[in-house]
């Protein structure tokens, strides 16, 4: 399968211009990022509790993901009722609930709330819009990482520098990844997972008997057991023909993990390495354009 990428959105010119360039990243990883990033995740899985219990279940589970929206800053929800959908503002770490249009309809501020305060608040604002909150629950069928939360803690509120950084990511990811779902056939469209909190977009590559026998995964996640730190990510599965990852050449940008998974990572930390906008783009973009090339070529 020949992949050969054409990238449009280091400086395109339509009508979201400024909503649809890669914005520069300038803040080290450290505690206080981490510290933003973990409220985002928190926060987003009330989208993620609407999903599993007031819509109606999916085979892949994408009835609980959800969609960055450029110019609002937040992670949107599926339709609950096919009305209102359920969204979380990333720089001030609101819900909101919102009609097709993304009108608000009711603000819920977490700073300074406990977990189950928040979730009275939600579904009390989900009553009033009249859907059906009896079998609503904080049950998710994951675990996340405990944190202070989880013991009657209340939502504290990072340093703004921080949670508009952590926003960057996501925005410079989704318009990485649309690019390459808009270019690779049957990839899905991007969308974020509220297990994980990574997004990106799966392509299924050949079938067997009906079920998917290859595919690619590609995307951004934050920090796990395999990274210290967030990254871009290309994996590569396959149930009959595995890859070698140590016999690859080195793409070029990031770097092929070696063992314990299938593919590449690009870190935070190289990307952070240059200076500005158009660079940082530009290495991303090598990352997945070189590494998309290198697995064609092993004949997948």
């Amino acid at each position: 399968m020949a992949v050969i990428i054409l990238w449009i959105h280091s400086g395109v010119k339509d009508k979201n211009v400024m909503n649809k360039t890669w914005q520069l990243l300038t803040l080290k990883f450290d505690k206080d990022n981490l510290n933003a990033l973990m409220l985002q995740y928190q926060a987003a899985q009330y989208i993620a509790m609407t999903g599993r219990h007031l819509i109606p279940q999916k085979p892949d589970d994408s009835n609980t993901n959800m969609q960055y929206i450029f110019d609002r800053n937040m992670l949107l929800g599926n339709l609950i009722d096919d009305k209102y959908s359920l969204g979380m503002h990333l720089i001030d770490s609101n819900l909101h609930l919102v009609d097709k249009q993304l009108n608000s309809l009711t603000t819920i501020e977490i700073v300074g709330k406990t977990k189950e305060q928040v979730f009275s608040e939600l579904k009390e604002a989900l009553n009033q819009q009249g859907i059906d909150v009896s079998k609503f629950s904080q049950q998710l069928h994951y675990d996340i990482p405990e944190n202070g939360l989880d013991h009657n803690g209340l939502f504290l509120k990072p340093k703004i520098d921080y949670l508009k950084e952590n926003t960057l990511y996501r925005h410079n990811a989704q318009i990485i990844l649309e690019d390459l779902a808009s270019q690779l056939k049957n990839a899905e469209h991007v969308g974020v997972w509220p297990h994980h909190f990574d997004m990106g977009t799966y392509v299924p590559l050949a079938y067997e008997k009906g079920n998917v026998s290859k595919s690619y995964g590609l995307g951004w996640a934050i920090p796990d057991r395999m990274v210290n730190e967030p990254y871009f990510y290309l994996s590569f599965w396959s149930q009959n023909k595995p890859i070698d990852f140590s016999k690859l050449p080195k793409p070029d940008a990031g770097e092929w993990i070696r063992e314990g998974w299938n593919g590449g990572v690009l870190r935070l930390s190289d990307i952070l390495k240059e200076k500005s906008s158009p660079a940082q783009f530009e290495l991303v973009k090598a990352f997945f354009s070189s590494g998309l090339e290198i697995l064609n070529k092993t004949g997948i």
